[in-house]
């Protein structure tokens, strides 16, 4: 997921480079919220640790 991450921010910034500034935008925001239910949902996951 974080590699998925890291390769939607790569494209924003190759958007951004070839002046296509609304398709970055759209791009970075989407990321955003993807990064935000990735944090969301790895922060209040249940351990499964068997001793």
């Amino acid at each position: 997921m974080i590699a998925l991450l890291f390769a939607l921010l790569t494209a924003t910034m190759g958007l951004n480079y070839f002046r296509q500034t609304m398709a970055a935008n759209a791009l970075f925001f989407f990321t955003l919220a993807l990064s935000v239910y990735w944090l969301k949902f790895h922060a209040t996951s249940q351990l499964t640790i068997h001793l």
